[in-house]
């Protein structure tokens, strides 16, 4: 009951700072954050997403949406929520959200609210994600799979230059 009504509250934060946010012109990328739903994980390696993602970025910093506590991976989960739409100040999750990221992208093609609200709340110049993502939540859309890794960094690659010139 109480974990429908911390959703409800998530959803209502969200519905009111979606719109906060303003893209800027990213000429180099000196910090990239990322959000990884642990459905992911599923399907491919980790190891893999962050050799992968560190080819971006001098400083990435990734974070992984995930019930259960993987060893040596900054994560989050469920119960990290509180009240208001917020998460509890001494979560993995608050402390990602107090970060300035050149480049923040929303790897899950699955939307769950926490998901959803740390991508909304998390202060990054552009948000990048998936097609199959709400619309209003990234600034860049790729439209690619969640298990194509190497595809989706040569377009982000490809959408960034174009977007710098």
């Amino acid at each position: 009951m109480f974990q429908k009504l911390k959703i409800s509250s998530a959803k209502k934060y969200i519905e009111n700072s979606i719109y906060d946010h303003r893209p800027k012109a990213v000429r180099q990328i000196d910090k990239l954050g990322v959000i990884i739903d642990e459905k992911v994980l599923n399907k491919i390696a980790y190891d893999q997403l962050e050799k992968a993602f560190s080819s971006l970025g001098k400083k990435v910093e990734i974070i992984l949406f995930s019930d259960k506590a993987e060893e040596g991976v900054l994560s989050f989960k469920r119960s990290d929520l509180g009240w208001k739409g917020v998460f509890k100040p001494e979560t993995a999750a608050a402390k990602f959200q107090q970060e300035q990221f050149d480049v923040l992208v929303n790897y899950f093609e699955t939307p769950q609210p926490e998901l959803i609200l740390l991508g909304v709340s998390t202060s990054a110049k552009i948000k990048v994600g998936f097609s199959q993502q709400d619309k209003k939540l990234n600034d860049l859309q790729i439209n690619v799979s969640a298990t194509e890794v190497d595809l989706f960094i040569k377009e982000l690659k490809k959408y960034l230059a174009i977007i710098n010139q």
